[in-house]
């Protein structure tokens, strides 16, 4: 690989810088395999492992004329690095997740009618969550499905993070309100 005073790699960024797209190319190929086998290793799945590496590649393509690197290796693989820790925390709240929703369905009673109950909970959520203003939206989704922490989103919607505080404060207060009535139907119909 590069190395950080290697002109070829100053050459390259540059050339990459100024939308070349065989310059962009000429990185894919030389670093996707190492990338790929890192990604893959950490995160035990190659379709992850392949979602991580277009992530990084979109990005690197996207913000390239904003692109200050003096390393470009370590700069890739700080990136995939990073994803990587986006998709397992992102797997851990999942996981919470279903955990915290599964303590609401009775082990015991696994019926067509709480199968039911379960889907209509999940469309009027669906239905709320598409009610917000789609910047909060956008904020509610990346935070709760995602798992991005508040200044991971900030970042990438150029927010600071006490508005990303009030996107996520309004965006849970309206999903409330919203599944008030639902959730207290579902709670009277349940201690039936």
């Amino acid at each position: 690989m590069l190395k950080k005073t290697d002109g070829a790699e100053f050459d390259v960024v540059e050339s990459l810088r100024k939308g070349s797209v065989s310059a962009f190319e000429h990185i894919f190929r030389l670093y996707w395999k190492p990338l790929y086998t890192m990604a893959r290793a950490k995160l035990d799945s190659h379709d992850d492992a392949e979602e991580v590496l277009q992530q990084v590649f979109s990005n690197l393509w996207e913000q390239r004329d904003r692109l200050r690197v003096e390393n470009l290796s370590a700069y890739l693989f700080t990136a995939v690095k990073n994803r990587i820790i986006n998709c397992i925390r992102s797997r851990i709240n999942q996981r919470k997740y279903w955990e915290y929703y599964r303590t609401f369905v009775p082990k015991d009673q696994h019926t067509t009618e709480n199968m039911v109950t379960l889907d209509d909970m999940n469309e009027v959520l669906e239905a709320a969550i598409n009610l917000l203003p789609e910047k909060s939206r956008k904020v509610f989704k990346l935070s709760r499905f995602e798992g991005r922490s508040n200044s991971e989103i900030a970042n990438l919607l150029k927010l600071s993070e006490k508005a990303i505080e009030y996107h996520l404060t309004r965006s849970l207060r309206e999903i409330r309100v919203h599944m008030k009535d639902y959730i207290t139907v579902l709670m009277i119909v349940s201690l039936w």
